[in-house]
């Protein structure tokens, strides 16, 4: 056996403290960066005392970075992110990577059948991380909020886990579509109180409760 080597599970425990500590310097300079371009905001307090999902409305690439930039950035590597397999998981590899860095993402099935992509990310909140997710299913064109579809409210019944509802306002304008330069225009993000899945409703009664929760989390992002 070579002295000092790494063995185990303390190397791995190094390995993933040292890539922590590179994805908080990461976010200071994103966050610096967002804040002198976009004159980056952010309203409310994100409570996560526990792990919760992230629902924000989607209507730019750059709405993920706004969220992590509006966290406390001790958080920033407790979050994972569905990310679409279709169009995100498409780029190029490189450029995959630095987003799975940045963002810890996962692979998000929009089509098809989605039951394996919403118990990975059941099994994230199972393992103590929060999850962020745009329930959209795809980016709005002019900012307007599109209705929801129903992951997010089967993951909160299926773990027990709040949802927090979160506004990204400016982020269509600051990074339109089609464009590859984020514009010089105003982000704000705005973290509401968490909603809460009645989990003892038993399953078969649940798909009025799924719309239930829908409902509220669409009314908080347009209050």
């Amino acid at each position: 056996m070579v002295q000092g080597a790494w063995h185990g599970p303390c190397a791995s425990t190094d390995m993933r403290t040292v890539k922590q500590g590179m994805q908080q310097l990461a976010h200071l300079g994103l966050r610096v960066y967002l804040k002198i371009r976009c004159g980056h905001r952010v309203h409310g307090v994100p409570r996560l005392d526990r792990p919760s999902i992230l629902v924000a409305n989607h209507a730019s690439h750059i709405d993920i970075a706004a969220i992590f930039a509006a966290l406390p950035i001790s958080e920033v590597s407790k979050v994972r992110t569905a990310a679409a397999r279709d169009t995100i998981y498409a780029l190029p590899p490189p450029v995959v990577a630095l987003i799975e860095f940045l963002f810890n993402t996962y692979p998000f099935e929009r089509k098809g059948k989605s039951s394996d992509s919403l118990e990975r990310g059941a099994e994230c909140l199972r393992e103590g991380s929060h999850l962020a997710i745009f329930p959209e299913g795809r980016r709005s064109q002019d900012g307007v909020l599109l209705a929801f579809k129903p992951g997010f409210a089967k993951i909160a019944y299926q773990t027990g886990a709040p949802v927090v509802p979160v506004r990204i306002e400016g982020a269509h304008r600051a990074l339109p579509r089609g464009t590859r330069y984020i514009q010089q225009h105003r982000m704000d993000v705005t973290f509401h109180a968490p909603l809460h899945a009645d989990t003892s409703v038993p399953c078969e009664f649940r798909k009025e409760e799924y719309a239930r929760l829908i409902r509220a989390a669409e009314s908080a992002l347009k209050s």
